[in-house]
């Protein structure tokens, strides 16, 4: 007599989002930049999410880039490329198998210097603290603080002022 076994199945993937469906990537500019690991490249990032039309963004695999949202110029209404025979290299490296479309695990977006600052106090308090001390004006600090200390941040000791 035989048993069978039942083995579990891989779901099928969701299919693919066409380049001619989406677009997105034709609708900003992207460079990386210096992880914030440094009271500096904090800094810099700050300055970055204080522009508008320019966020932050760090992928599943832990690099940064700053994002400048502009749509290309050769970008047409039906998503296609105007210029697509003639299209620079970037371009024609790009791969919509490792798009934030159809790769999004993993990927935060930052839009603003409250949201950035709020997940450095989380993950990363002592740089904070120093940013904040130097380079964070008051009312912003005082919006990300809220009044309560960062979780994982050492308690004060009694009788210390905050």
């Amino acid at each position: 007599m035989t048993v069978r076994i039942p083995l579990p199945m891989a779901r099928p993937s969701a299919p693919l989002v066409a380049c001619t469906e989406c677009g997105k990537c034709c609708t900003y500019v992207s460079v990386g930049i210096n992880d914030p690991n440094s009271v500096a490249n904090v800094s810099d990032i700050l300055w970055y999410l204080y522009h508008d039309q320019v966020s932050v963004y760090r992928d599943g695999d832990a690099e940064w880039s700053v994002v400048f949202e502009t749509r290309c110029r050769h970008l047409q209404g039906d998503l296609l490329c105007g210029i697509y025979a003639d299209r620079p290299g970037i371009c024609r490296d790009f791969d919509n198998t490792t798009c934030e479309v159809n790769q999004p695990e993993g990927g935060r977006t930052y839009t603003s210097a409250e949201e950035f600052l709020v997940w450095l106090r989380e993950t990363k308090p002592r740089l904070y603290r120093k940013v904040a001390d130097r380079y964070v004006p008051a009312a912003l600090r005082a919006r990300v603080e809220g009044g309560r200390p960062p979780s994982g941040a050492e308690p004060a000791a009694p009788g210390a002022a905050p």
